[in-house]
């Protein structure tokens, strides 16, 4: 059986040695917290030179496009009309309102008269006189010299018509092929200020993604941090 001094002393040593015990861990776990926060703090100082130096690279490299050629960008699609370069040509009709009639001879009336006349003096001298084959003659010279003077009024009006419709048909299409050119050309200035918008965007998106795929290892590493100062206390 212990002595009840001996059983003292026994108990006295475990409470001093549970207390240097404890004393040790306390001054391990504060040890431990103390290298975290170390850490902690480098990560941060980390964090902050990495936004920098993602900063300073897209400042550096920079890219081909800019706000203002969005803006333009935008500006242009918004009034960009196809409509806007087709040549309203209207109707030849109403460009050209001539008629055969306004071909035909003005000395149709006296020609006919002269043919008539000559007929029937050419009719007397052949002793027809004034009979009825002198009448059928005269009439056949007069359709005859009629038909002909309306034919060619009506080729000439013909030819008239097609130069007319020519000179318009060359007016349209010239027209048009002026605003085909400024069309086109405005296309390519609106694809060129597409390609200058798309490259400033494709430069602010991998900028962004860059700062946010930084952010969210930050953020993992504190919560990592407070996990790990947590089971410390």
């Amino acid at each position: 059986m212990v002595p009840a001094i001996v059983a003292g002393g026994i108990a006295a040593a475990n409470l001093i040695g549970n207390a240097i015990q404890a004393s040790n861990e306390a001054d391990r776990r504060s040890e431990a917290r103390g290298r975290l926060a170390q850490q902690q703090q480098q990560q941060d100082n980390e964090y902050l030179r990495m936004l920098s130096d993602i900063g300073q690279f897209y400042d550096r490299r920079g890219s081909l496009g800019s706000a203002d050629d969005v803006k333009a960008y935008r500006d242009a699609i918004s009034g960009y009309n196809p409509d806007n370069f087709v040549y309203n040509r209207g109707k030849f009709t109403d460009t050209y309102d001539k008629t055969r009639e306004d071909f035909l001879n003005p000395y149709m009336d006296a020609i006919i008269g002269d043919t008539a006349a000559t007929v029937q003096h050419t009719a007397a001298g052949a002793g027809l006189g004034r009979g009825s084959g002198a009448a059928t003659a005269i009439a056949d010279a007069v359709a005859k010299k009629n038909d002909e003077l309306v034919r060619t009024a009506q080729q000439d009006y013909e030819s008239d018509r097609d130069f007319a419709y020519k000179v318009y048909d060359d007016y349209a299409r010239a027209m048009q092929d002026a605003l085909n050119t400024k069309r086109s050309a405005l296309e390519n200035k609106i694809s060129m200020t597409g390609n200058l918008a798309n490259d400033y965007f494709d430069v602010m998106d991998s900028r962004q993604a860059d700062l946010l795929k930084a952010r969210q290892d930050k953020m993992s590493a504190d919560t990592a941090y407070a996990n790990a100062m947590a089971g410390l206390y």
